[in-house]
């Protein structure tokens, strides 16, 4: 008898250890109550209101004990979701809340450690709480209400995206120095502040849009496309980048002034458009570049257009816009051009419907004052020739 009995509890533990070691697609209360008896689950847990109809009414989901997932936890397409507590859970391998058009709560105030964290298109939730974020990887908080962020801690991450959520203002990621993937910011909160004031390299993109405050004072290098799209900050220094690998794009910002001091190369194309704000390119707003394989496009209202060091442009150079600099002013001024496309207008050819824009052609010009005077003398001359008849 107390083999049979040994036997049993051996089979009990066994089923116990493999509950908590294989993938479960959550279907009823029941199911996610016997979750609570694994302290670390290493498999995924997916609870999904599409999938699971049993569930699809599902309004709180509370589970204690689980403190560790090396899977994926996934809670997705639960509409009528309110509030989700995992009050024991440090770390999990991928936290995805995705598509809960009610959830306005996520509570996870031990967790310190995800490696893939997306909670996207939850539009309600209001309230992510979580310990800090130590370690992290991919990390992304996508069309949301909430408004503010707990610690973020981690010194390096993979991916960082902030987005669409249009209470967030403050997004502090100063303890970041490393990422060997991309950072896009864009569409939160009206004068939203951003800090990556520890940075230093990128191994990806980076994009910032709508920002109000933007703190990349020690970023060194970009080895893809740097963006910065409908910013409302008006000077921008970006005081150590020596090397852009990719593009430079700087499109409808409301920028008074740019520098990039120390700026030496960029690997592909220089873009500056639409800066209703920015009137000049000075001699310290590149001082330093020397190289652009691509091309350079550059519109704006222009006064002055300089670039001390800039000795070679691979690609085609497109000038536009209204302002006081002359196409002949540009094209000496980028000389280290192979070809240039200019339409400048100056203030006083676009004030002037009459007048070609030319931006400063004075043999037009010149050609056009020549023929009006010809014309002049023609006329006097036939009205005298009339006259004699």
């Amino acid at each position: 008898m107390k083999y049979v009995i040994a036997v049993s509890v051996l089979a009990a533990v066994a089923a116990g250890a493999s509950s908590c070691s294989s993938n479960i697609n959550i279907s009823s209360q029941s199911d996610l109550a016997a979750l609570s008896d694994c302290s670390t689950f290493q498999a995924d847990i997916v609870i999904d209101g599409a999938e699971e109809e049993g569930i699809a009414d599902l309004a709180t989901i509370s589970v204690a004990g689980v403190e560790e997932i090396t899977g994926s936890l996934i809670i997705q397409n639960l509409y009528n979701l309110q509030t989700v507590a995992f009050p024991s859970l440090t770390s999990t391998g991928s936290l995805k809340v995705l598509n809960n058009t009610n959830v306005y709560k996520l509570d996870f105030p031990t967790l310190t450690s995800i490696d893939d964290l997306q909670i996207i298109n939850d539009p309600s939730l209001q309230e992510f709480n979580y310990l800090n974020i130590s370690s992290t990887g991919n990390f992304q908080i996508i069309n949301t209400h909430i408004g503010s962020l707990n610690p973020f801690v981690a010194s390096k991450a993979t991916n960082i995206e902030i987005a669409s959520n249009n209470q967030l203002v403050q997004l502090d990621f100063s303890s970041v120095e490393e990422m060997d993937g991309y950072i896009n910011i864009a569409n939160n909160g009206r004068n939203a502040n951003v800090s990556f004031a520890e940075l230093t390299s990128v191994g990806g993109n980076a994009s910032f849009a709508d920002v109000n405050t933007l703190d990349i004072s020690k970023l060194d290098t970009i080895d893809d496309d740097f963006s910065l799209y409908t910013n409302t900050f008006t000077n921008l220094t970006v005081a150590s980048l020596s090397e852009a690998k990719k593009s430079i794009t700087l499109s409808d910002n409301d920028f008074e002034a740019i520098s990039f001091p120390v700026l030496t190369t960029i690997g592909s194309s220089l873009n500056i458009a639409n800066n209703s704000n920015l009137n000049s390119i000075a001699g310290t707003t590149f001082p330093e570049l020397k190289s652009i394989p691509g091309s350079m496009y550059l519109e704006g209202s222009f006064d002055n257009i300089t670039f001390p060091s800039l000795k070679t442009v691979g690609g085609l150079v497109n000038l536009s816009g209204t302002g006081e600099l002359t196409c002949n002013e540009a094209s000496k001024e980028l000389s280290a051009a192979n070809k240039i496309e200019c339409s400048l207008e100056t203030v006083d050819d676009s004030s002037d419907g009459d007048e070609e824009g030319d931006g400063g052609d004075s043999s037009k010009k010149s050609g056009a004052s020549q023929s009006a005077i010809i014309a002049t003398a023609l006329s006097a001359a036939l009205a005298l020739f009339a006259a004699c008849l």
